[in-house]
């Protein structure tokens, strides 16, 4: 039974070393799609370092009636920065975690457009967001990432890929 566990153990160990590890520098296009409330798409750059990572980024999100949205689009851009959870724990214990958690804050301009618009909501269609997100990155090859992403900001749900260039 021991050795069982042992043995276990040894493997699931060996596994998470063997994974590779989410990047600590370099340059990255973050490229995902978007639900909710409508369907959209995320564009931007991604400068990660080993605690935090700075960025910006592009949203564009369509609710088409055919999906039972408002017949709206909305267009974002944001810059903003992140703290790296998992890459305080490398940073502090050289744990090689195959994944990163990060936690950050986007600010930025928006344009609302929505079909049938009055005079006073076409005045309206700028604004500004502040935008707290929380994103998950794991590796899944040598140089190739995954990300999911939450946030307060249309689109809410992303997720997609990362690509170093």
């Amino acid at each position: 039974m021991h050795r069982s566990v042992f043995l276990i153990t040894f493997f699931l160990v060996s596994t998470v070393w063997a994974q590779p590890i989410p990047p600590d520098e370099g340059r990255f296009l973050q490229l995902g799609l978007a639900v909710a409330p409508g369907l959209g798409v995320q564009v931007g750059y991604v400068g990660p370092r080993s605690i935090y990572t700075i960025e910006g980024m592009s949203y564009a999100d369509a609710s088409p009636s055919f999906a039972g949205g408002e017949k709206s689009l909305q267009l974002s851009a944001a810059f903003g920065a992140a703290l790296r959870l998992t890459g305080m724990l490398r940073t502090l214990g050289n744990a090689p975690l195959p994944y990163d958690l990060d936690i950050g804050l986007r600010a930025g301009p928006s344009l609302l457009f929505t079909s049938n618009e009055t005079r006073a909501q076409k005045n309206q269609r700028f604004g500004l967001f502040l935008e707290p997100f929380f994103r998950a990155i794991s590796a899944f090859g040598k140089r190739q990432f995954f990300f999911g992403e939450f946030g307060l900001h249309r689109p809410f749900l992303r997720a997609g890929l990362w690509f170093a260039f």
